[in-house]
């Protein structure tokens, strides 16, 4: 039944049955973002052609995206505890599906670069929206299993964007070259609209208020001082201002928490309640999100040019060798949640090192074959380190979130997902930035690429390293119940 329903039929325990067939809508409305994110990098060059965009202009139809997604996540995951989490998730869905069309149809490189913008926007709703919709709608005993869908359906989308992104360009669809990438996301989008319009319910904090819009402002200062920097300094050559913003979001970032403290005392809804980095799990859980995700991200940049400008490969030949780390990571994922209740961070510890493992044997073997490297070559390592990336990824998604109020849901979720971006966004800066100055020292690909590895093969080991920080085993309580119930009509439905 839909949150709007004069009736509502529930399932012993205020469960709402309709619940996993909602999940599946949800993650099709998440794959959206999940694909999109690496769908467009293949088609820079033909972007490049038709509209005789520069390089800069072709880095920020990337980065307009990317900044409008990470800065929009902690806002919009509150807005979906203040206002709904169900109306924000078909709002957000609307909003990319709105602007793909206009992506797809756009004359210039400038109607492109808004309209990504506002893609990002539509993304950061749809993400926080569902993985906190995940968070208040299932019991402690399914959660496991909705996020493990999730991990599985992140490691796929991570090669099939690429993949999708060069069949649909070679292929040239009704002569319309680069615009398909965008235009699919149309029939997918109002397929997850007309689902989650019929099956999810909708559920808020219970002690919902208005915005905490100095809040909003400062975290959003804090994260563009560090995020712009990142994404734009190797471009730009790293120049002094670079350095001086990122220095100075840590004063932002100190007056953001000591806002949010004293908003907590006054009215009991900051932002960012104070109260979630009281959690061990969390705050351990986000550092190591950070550095995993920055090993997981920092990889695929280089590796992804050296396929195409290394070894020649196309775009849709790259997107094809990168699917064994997908289904490795796709067929972990799907049983690790289940398997973290168990073993607890011994299994986290296990998918680090089997990641770690796996890279330097891809490394011996870039190192063997040089230049004549191919895809059977890569396969089994990329096979390797996937299933350890699935065994870290999704059970470390549900463990941060484990145990925070169904209130705060939407709040952690924008947290955990603003970690993920910084943690990407700092490992493509460093670990590009080694791999350009490698090739501008006249090194070849293959030795560039292999010295990165070694770097990503430290950056993994911290990952191991972290791991310990958490609990030794993972005790998922249900989040305490004081949020309005998923299963119920909105507020103001009639009964």
């Amino acid at each position: 039944m839909t949150a709007s329903a004069s009736v509502t039929v529930t399932e012993p325990g205020g469960l709402d049955p309709a619940r996993w067939r909602a999940a599946v809508f949800v993650l099709v409305a998440m794959a959206l973002d999940l694909i999109d994110t690496s769908i467009v990098v293949v088609a820079l060059p033909g972007l490049q052609q038709h509209l005789h965009a520069s390089g800069a202009t072709l880095q920020w139809v990337v980065e307009a995206y990317t900044l409008t997604f990470a800065l929009s996540l902690v806002t919009a995951g509150r807005i979906g505890d203040l206002l709904g989490r169900r109306r924000v998730l078909l709002a957000g869905i609307v909003l990319f599906v709105v602007a793909s069309l206009s992506c797809g149809a756009a004359p210039g490189a400038g109607t492109l670069i808004v309209s990504r913008a506002f893609q990002g926007l539509g993304g950061a709703l749809v993400v926080t929206q569902g993985m906190s919709t995940f968070q208040v709608s299932f019991p402690d005993r399914e959660r496991a299993r909705v996020f493990g869908l999730f991990g599985a359906l992140s490691g796929l989308s991570s090669a099939l964007g690429p993949m999708l992104g060069g069949l649909l360009i070679n292929t040239d669809l009704f002569g319309l070259s680069w615009r398909p990438i965008f235009l699919i996301n149309l029939p997918v989008g109002l397929v997850a609209l007309a689902g989650v319009a019929t099956y999810v319910s909708d559920s808020r904090a219970s002690a919902a208020r208005r915005l905490d819009l100095m809040g909003v402002l400062l975290v959003t200062a804090a994260l563009l001082a560090v995020l712009y920097p990142l994404v734009q300094g190797r471009e730009l050559g790293w120049p002094g201002w670079s350095f001086a913003l990122m220095a100075a979001s840590v004063p932002l970032a100190v007056a953001f928490v000591r806002y949010e403290r004293a908003k907590e005392r006054r009215d009991g809804f900051a932002l960012v309640p104070p109260a979630l980095f009281e959690r061990r799990t969390f705050t351990a859980g986000l550092a190591l999100l950070t550095v995993f995700f920055g090993a997981v991200a920092g990889f695929f940049f280089p590796f992804t040019y050296y396929l195409q400008n290394g070894l020649g490969f196309s775009p849709l030949a790259a997107g094809l060798a990168s699917m064994p780390y997908a289904l490795g990571a796709m067929t972990t994922s799907a049983v690790a949640p289940q398997a973290a209740r168990r073993f607890g961070r011994v299994l986290l510890a296990a998918g680090a090192a089997v990641m770690t493992a796996g890279t330097v044997a891809l490394l011996l073997t870039v190192r063997h074959y040089g230049a004549s490297t191919g895809t059977w070559q890569l396969a089994p390592w990329l096979l390797v380190t996937g299933l350890g990336m699935g065994l870290v990824a999704s059970p470390l998604v549900q463990l941060v979130l484990s145990g925070v109020p169904d209130r705060d849901a939407g709040a952690a979720s924008g947290v955990l997902n603003s970690v993920n971006q910084l943690g990407s966004a700092a490992g493509v800066a460093v670990l590009g930035m080694l791999f350009f100055g490698l090739l501008a020292g006249r090194r070849s690909f293959s030795t560039s690429f292999s010295e990165v590895l070694w770097y990503e093969t430290g950056l993994l080991t911290v990952t191991f390293l972290l791991v310990f920080l958490l609990p030794v085993r993972v005790v998922l309580h249900p989040a305490p119940e004081d949020s309005v119930p998923p299963s119920r009509p909105e507020e103001g439905a009639p009964a």
